[in-house]
């Protein structure tokens, strides 16, 4: 069986080559799958694999503040249990004390590089890194990162991503575990009548940097039914995205229209439009232009209060102007991953009227936390719905457990979810939003012990 995913081109830039990306169902150890990468470039001397793909690790060799210690395994040791892990480069040695183990090998004098590789379920960004031979070094502005070709990335112009991905599925009889389940098929392709529409927008926004100026972008998601139902109105998630990515990460990173489609098919959720904005490049005031994958020169987070501020004065409003969407709280849902997790915090706090639901994804929060007095001053602060939600060797798990610690002493109910697997990353970030379709969005308030059993 083969599995693919097109996307329009779009007029994307990419250097004279060619690529594609192949899944094969196989039958067999160790994962019942096999990924066939296909990269042609005849001038390359050596092509490496990367842009978000990782090697592997158990969860008794990986810990939330060693990177000497994670398994770093080979894709070809799989073993069930086993998950990939985020490893920031600096900690990640150089050959040759540790070899990057996705290289590509040259099959024909005309320049046809492969790679093959068993992995098993979840998302995996990547891209192709030519004559580079530390992988973390590869990077857009060095000139060694190319895109895929074949498989060009959801995006709102050229340049605003950097990866491709792909989605593997589960074969549970090689990669189940009774340590963790690393099964992530609720982000792969519904049935074709349940699929929704996922698409980039611009709006406008003074001040704006990009994609023009006085003009901002998001991607917004529009379920299955939408339009069919005259004059019906539908709940409202925003979804945003973390330092140094944008309103298109959640499509093209995460797969978020999938994980939506099959929250609403298995009837979890009811059909539920989805935006997610981007929060840079809203105002000069906010910082310089942010340009996507940019390491050498990196544009600072804007502060949280005035990306609400912003979003409320501009956002919002059109959104309610040109979609078919719910205007009132009761309806509306902010979540948002690291960074993003302090932007939902900022709207919990801050517009605590206009949302009823909030998701706090790896959030990347810092104190001053809500307290006694903030809640006298606001008691409606308690009677939201929040999810605390970050991985087990995530690098914000103290900020996050100091988080709950703040919402514990003020008495609110709130889900949380730690994630067995999770590192800081796309994988985690899938697992989140699908339980905070499951245990928490649109569900009665406020919680209780019993809700999201």
């Amino acid at each position: 069986m083969l599995l693919s995913t097109t996307f329009a081109l779009a007029g994307l830039l990419v250097l004279e080559a060619s690529a594609s990306v192949r899944i094969r169902k196989t039958g067999r150890p160790p994962t019942g799958y096999e990924v066939d990468f296909r990269y042609v470039n005849a001038t390359a001397k050596r092509v490496l694999i990367g842009g978000g793909i990782q090697p592997f690790t158990d969860q008794f060799h990986a810990t939330g503040t060693s990177y000497r210690f994670n398994g770093r395994y080979d894709p070809h040791e799989y073993q069930p249990g086993d998950f990939y892990v985020s490893n920031p480069s600096p900690q990640l040695p150089a050959e040759p004390a540790y070899k990057w183990p996705y290289e590509m090998k040259k099959v024909s004098d005309d320049g046809v590089w492969t790679y093959t590789a068993p992995l098993p379920s979840g998302i995996y960004s990547f891209a192709y890194l030519v004559d580079c031979n530390y992988a973390p070094n590869c990077t857009i502005d060095t000139g060694h990162l190319v895109i895929d070709p074949d498989l060009p990335p959801f995006m709102n112009v050229p340049g605003d991503q950097v990866a491709s991905s792909f989605q593997v599925p589960f074969d549970a009889r090689f990669q189940a575990s009774p340590e963790l389940n690393t099964n992530f098929d609720y982000a792969l392709d519904a049935p074709k009548k349940h699929r929704g529409r996922v698409f980039t927008v611009n709006y406008t926004s003074p001040g704006s940097l990009h994609p023009a100026p006085d003009i901002h972008d998001f991607s917004i998601y529009l379920p299955a039914e939408y339009g069919k139902v005259p004059g019906k109105k539908y709940p409202l998630l925003y979804l945003s995205h973390g330092a140094g990515g944008n309103g298109a990460d959640w499509e093209n990173l995460g797969r978020m229209s999938h994980i939506m489609d099959n929250l609403i098919r298995e009837g979890h959720i009811p059909p539920t439009v989805v935006v997610t904005p981007s929060f840079y490049n809203l105002d000069p005031s906010l910082g310089p232009r942010f340009i996507y994958g940019n390491r050498s020169n990196p544009v600072p987070v804007p502060p949280a209060a005035k990306v609400r501020e912003n979003f409320e004065r501009y956002l919002f409003p059109w959104v309610e102007s040109h979609y078919d969407v719910c205007q009132n709280a009761s309806c509306r849902a902010f979540a948002g991953l690291s960074m993003g997790g302090v932007l939902t915090y900022e709207m919990y706090v801050n517009a605590t009227e206009q949302f009823e639901y909030y998701g706090l994804f790896s959030p990347a929060t810092n104190p001053p936390y809500i307290d006694a007095a903030a809640v006298r001053e606001k008691p409606a602060l308690l009677s939201k719905g929040l999810m605390v939600a970050y991985g087990l060797y995530d690098f914000v798990f103290p900020q996050a457990r100091d988080l709950q610690t703040a919402l514990d002493a003020v008495g609110l109910r709130y889900i949380n979810r730690v994630t067995p697997f999770g590192s800081h990353y796309w994988n985690t970030w899938q697992d989140e939003l699908w339980w905070f379709g499951v245990k928490v969005l649109w569900k009665p308030l406020p919680f209780d012990v019993r809700t999201g059993r």
